[in-house]
């Protein structure tokens, strides 16, 4: 191990690497969050729906804030369940013949990140589902908000891993 006439061991080529790979991470990671958020990930090959009747069950909200989660129906679940309403209707009707019916099964989807105006839910979102089966991620600018984060940070690493590896090859000359 050699010592510069700065008192440093060497190894300045290595941290700038590792830090150039981590900040390169974190950049991707922060470029993910950001696609998903601008609604970008559709590119990426990530499955993007709109949803219409939401019901966002917050009366706290204030204008321009964003909800943590909301409820969605895509238009297929609507004609679901418009169907099924519609079969327990008819069967309320035949009552006296059938007994009651069993209660209808309305499928709704959790929607994560939704922008809220303060007083009405809005009439549609659309989302990105991340993985196949996952979460519904609203396109928000809370989501764009939370990946400019990693985003910059990792940038702004790898950058001074550049410079690093930069500064320790001159000095090794």
């Amino acid at each position: 191990m050699s010592v510069s006439a700065a008192g440093r061991t060497g190894g300045g080529r290595l941290k700038g690497v590792s830090l150039v790979v981590g900040g390169a991470v974190l950049f991707v990671l922060g470029l993910f969050v950001v696609a998903t958020g601008t609604g970008l990930s559709g590119l990426l090959g990530m499955r993007v729906e709109t949803f219409g009747r939401i019901d966002c069950q917050d009366t706290r909200t204030k204008k321009g804030q964003t909800v943590w989660h909301c409820f969605g129906e895509t238009p297929a679940q609507q004609r679901a369940n418009e169907a099924e309403r519609k079969r327990v209707a008819d069967a309320a009707l035949r009552v006296h013949v059938d007994g009651m019916p069993e209660p209808a099964r309305i499928g709704r989807t959790r929607i994560l990140f939704a922008d809220h105006d303060g007083r009405n839910d809005p009439g549609t979102v659309t989302a990105t589902q991340v993985t196949d089966g996952g979460r519904w991620f609203a396109h928000s600018s809370t989501v764009v908000g939370y990946g400019m984060i990693p985003l910059l940070l990792g940038a702004g690493t790898a950058a001074w891993g550049g410079y690093r590896m930069r500064g320790a090859g001159r000095r090794g000359r």
